[in-house]
C-alpha cells in the first residue's frame, strides 16, 4: 500500500513546516490530487490518521483538491477532459498530451 508511504511523506512535510514556523498544532494540510495519481483517497486518509498520532498533527485534516484529467491534441491543439484513459482525440485521432490530472502535492499546511 504506498498511500501509507504517501501518507507518512505529506506528515514529514507537515511537520517540518510547523517546526519551521514555531507552531504547535497543526490544523489542516491541504493537498492537491490528480485523478491519475494512482492514490485511493481513503486509503490515504486512514494512513495519515494512524500516522498523525502524538504528534503536533494529531488533531489535522487532510483538505485535498481533486484535479481532473485534461489533455491538449498534439495534432489539432483542442482540449480535452478526459472520461475514460483514451489518449486519441475524438476529433482527429491525434494523440492526446496530458496536461492535468497526475498532480500529487501539498499546497498549504495551517498551523498554530
Amino acid at each position: 500500500m504506498h498511500e501509507a508511504t504517501l501518507a507518512e511523506n505529506i506528515l514529514n512535510i507537515a511537520l517540518e513546516a510547523a517546526r519551521q514556523n514555531h507552531a504547535a498544532k497543526i490544523f489542516k494540510v491541504g493537498l492537491t490530487l490528480g485523478q491519475m495519481a494512482g492514490v485511493e483517497v481513503e486509503a490515504l486518509n486512514l494512513s495519515f490518521d494512524v500516522l498523525k498520532r502524538n504528534t503536533a498533527a494529531a488533531e489535522a485534516v487532510l483538505t485535498i483538491e481533486r484535479v481532473p484529467c485534461r489533455a491538449t491534441c498534439n495534432k489539432c491543439g483542442k482540449t480535452f477532459q478526459l472520461e475514460r484513459y483514451n489518449f486519441l482525440c475524438p476529433d482527429c485521432d491525434g494523440v492526446l498530451i496530458l496536461q492535468s490530472g497526475r498532480e500529487l502535492r501539498v499546497d498549504y499546511v495551517d498551523c498554530e
